[in-house]
């Protein structure tokens, strides 16, 4: 009733715009003259000795009342699936929807009930059911993408109000996804192991350590092992320049196990006034090989290996990188006698 109120106080202007159109045409027919005289924008004066036709100068504000409320829509229930047949209720002539937690691959109903009803399941997993006649209670199966079988007990009827959409979670389903979410990838567990390979002075932070000009012993060795024991992102930023560096003889160069062990220059680098390379170290005998520093010649400043000891030929650990620093060129080095208070760190 409110709103044919309202539309009959929009209809009152035009109306009495029509008036003095309709008195000067005796046969009913409104010449042209009149006509644009009344659709003319002039505004018609109004008398304003009834006080009921003059114009409010203040219009009055919109009182709730005058409002049209609309319904609200019924809300949305949250059911959580322990394995056991949820009831749904639906009403006849109301579509319900229906929310699985993953997408469905088949369900199963009653052609009674099928034909009593109209269904459209969409790719996420939404069920839109609408009941076209009542019916009583009925098992209705649905299968998911990953095999889940949710059971409903779905009944229609004519009279009650009408509910909500339905959201069924699966705890299993949740949890699974939490646990893959926490989950590193391949590529992120690959650099894990890889980083738990690395020896812990090489993990260590450079709290304290010499800044970038000239960065310390343990820098050194940390940036030219990382080059392979790692991703490229765990490589120290240095101002680095690199070296080129010549094959050695190992039996030159080593006092002990130099019959057992070969090793080859991988890279050399150049920071500040300093040379740190990179030596790929393989043992060819049948025991296990410790890294020991006082078995090196040359004029070297500090040595590291990355890992303690060099397992038998054929086991899977028996190769290893060290790397050495020096004062100048790697290959220089060897010519200079042994090496004197040579600090170490493996």
């Amino acid at each position: 009733m409110k709103t044919q109120v309202s539309r009959f106080r929009l209809a009152l202007p035009v109306v009495l715009a029509l008036g003095p159109l309709a008195a000067q045409a005796g046969d009913g027919t409104a010449s042209a003259d009149a006509i644009a005289a009344a659709v003319a924008p002039t505004p018609t004066p109004v008398s304003t000795s009834d006080p009921a036709l003059a114009p409010d100068p203040t219009p009055a504000p919109i009182s709730p009342a005058h409002l049209v409320a609309t319904p609200d829509a019924p809300s949305d229930s949250r059911v959580t699936w322990q394995g056991d047949p949820i009831p749904i209720a639906l009403k006849v002539g109301t579509e319900r929807r229906i929310d699985f937690p993953e997408p469905i691959a088949e369900i199963q109903v009653p052609r009674e009930v099928e034909q009593r009803s109209r269904l459209v399941l969409t790719p996420a997993g939404h069920l839109h059911w609408t009941a076209q006649a009542p019916f009583a209670s009925t098992r209705i199966l649905a299968t998911s993408v990953s095999g889940s079988l949710y059971q409903l007990d779905v009944t229609a009827r004519a009279d009650g109000e009408a509910e909500g959409r339905i959201v069924l979670t699966d705890p299993v389903l949740e949890a699974a996804a939490l646990a893959k979410a926490h989950t590193p990838d391949d590529r992120t567990q690959r650099e894990q192991v890889a980083t738990q390979l690395i020896p812990d002075f090489l993990k260590r932070g450079a709290a304290g350590a010499p800044s970038l000009d000239r960065p310390g012993y343990v820098a050194l060795a940390r940036f030219a092992l990382a080059h392979f024991t790692g991703p490229e992102r765990l490589i120290p930023a240095l101002d680095a320049t690199r070296v080129a560096v010549r094959p050695i003889d190992t039996q030159a160069w080593l006092r002990v196990q130099a019959h057992t062990l070969t090793i080859r220059p991988l890279a050399q680098w150049k920071v500040g006034d300093r040379y740190v390379t990179a030596l790929g170290v393989v043992n060819r005998g049948p025991a296990e090989v410790p890294f020991d520093p006082r078995a090196l010649r040359g004029d070297l400043r500090f040595a590291a290996a990355l890992h303690p000891a060099l397992g038998p030929a054929g086991s899977g650990h028996h190769g290893s990188v060290w790397a050495v620093i020096s004062d100048q060129p790697f290959n220089r080095v060897l010519d200079h006698g042994p090496a004197s208070a040579l600090a170490v760190a493996h």
